[in-house]
């Protein structure tokens, strides 16, 4: 009696499932996402559609699998999880737990259907999402690669704006895709088409002034980048607006407006290398009092790295301050007394500045900078290699 009871149990839960029309399937699992229970929703479609037979099914599996998964492999396996009201997705996305894996290999299901169904433009529109999805997750590491990948973006999108179902979204990744190219002028009917269905969506705002200052037209760079500042929320990508404009401001000569800006972007997004060097650039061009704050900062955010020290001769010989960057990192010796890296570097880099003006006190920061390094590196590490061209340059 009791198997009986449990087959009796199962077959009413399967005539429940299978009982459903595709219209009441979707609009409960419509709402089962709605109230975060991704797992029973994935579940509540695969068991109306096992055979994955169903464009629409497919579709919202799709939908939950790229934007609400907890692990991802490839993109072809999937997990899960149901959640509570007040926890999100990505308290999970990545971190330790047991979870159950689902094979979903997006990209041949979808393509096994557009066989049967070669007219639905959304069966090519969720190719062209899942080709754009992977590309960004795996940046060029998925079992494609970009440039097929793109391809594979443009020829979907084709039929999907030919077919009329296209949304600004579509205009966005192809307008994406052809800059990312480096066709910069092609792109940008694309990302205007973009922004006329959508006046709210920053990134075809950014993207378009990027293509427009590669193409020369600074002005209407400024335009749109501006906007995408505007409507930014997240901090980082406002951050990179704010760059975008003072860059332009700078090509354009007008190095307040320019200056206005990057501050702007280092209050957003301080310690940003990319904010902090332009930054400093203008402050040292400007003569600003926060000229060696600003380089302090810079300097701090990897004192063990030549890309630094490098920058900072650039910025500072550009405007003949070889001294005021010499007096700087002297000023670093005793804060950095127990880094040898830092100071084997510090050595060097003093010895570097003092070639063109004192040749034997170049020579002797640049001995300082090998006995250092020699408690840091091995005997046959390439920085010896520069002391020694250095030393050799002191000697002429």
């Amino acid at each position: 009696m009791r198997k009986l009871a449990i087959l009796l149990i199962f077959t009413v839960f399967t005539l429940s499932v299978f009982g459903q029309t595709e219209t009441e399937t979707v609009a409960k699992a419509n709402d089962l996402i709605a109230n975060k229970k991704y797992e029973s929703a994935f579940k509540l479609l695969c068991d109306f559609d096992p055979s994955d037979e169903k464009p629409e099914i497919v579709l919202l599996k799709e939908n939950i699998a790229l934007n609400f998964f907890v692990t991802s492999i490839m993109h072809q396996m999937f997990s899960f999880k149901d959640l509570d009201k007040n926890e999100n997705i990505m308290d999970y996305r990545g971190k330790n737990g047991s979870f159950e894996i689902q094979k979903f290999e997006i990209d041949k299901v979808l393509e096994n259907l557009v066989k049967n169904f070669p007219n639905n433009c959304k069966l090519y529109k969720g190719l062209a999402d899942f080709y754009y999805e992977v590309h960004l997750k795996y940046g060029g590491e998925w079992l494609k690669s970009d440039n097929e990948l793109f391809k594979l973006i443009e020829a979907n999108n084709e039929k999907v704006m030919s077919g009329n179902c296209a949304d600004y979204l579509t205009y966005y990744v192809m307008g994406y895709i052809t800059i990312s190219q480096e066709k910069f002028k092609e792109g940008i009917p694309y990302l205007l088409k973009s922004i006329e269905l959508n006046k709210d969506f920053a990134s075809s705002y950014y993207n378009v002034a990027y293509a427009f200052l590669f193409s020369n037209e600074r002005e209407r760079a400024l335009q749109y980048a501006k906007v995408s500042f505007d409507l930014y929320t997240d901090m980082s990508y406002k951050s990179d607006a704010a760059r975008m404009v003072g860059q332009i401001y700078t090509e354009l000569n007008d190095e307040k407006n320019a200056l206005a800006y990057y501050e702007l972007a280092d209050k957003i997004d301080p310690g940003n290398y990319y904010n902090l060097k332009p930054l400093l650039y203008l402050y040292i061009k400007s003569d600003s009092p926060k000229v060696m704050e600003t380089t302090k900062s810079f300097f701090n955010l990897a004192p063990t790295k030549p890309t630094i020290y490098n920058d900072l001769e650039e910025i500072f010989f550009s405007s003949k301050r070889e001294d005021d960057l010499s007096a700087f990192y002297k000023e670093q010796l005793p804060v950095f007394k127990e880094n040898e890296n830092v100071l084997g570097n510090l050595f060097f880099y003093l010895g570097k500045n003092y070639i063109a003006s004192d040749r034997k006190v170049a020579k002797e920061y640049f001995l300082q900078a090998k006995n250092t390094f020699r408690k840091v590196f091995d005997k046959d590490h390439q920085v010896f290699r520069a002391i020694e061209e250095g030393i050799a340059e002191t000697e002429k």
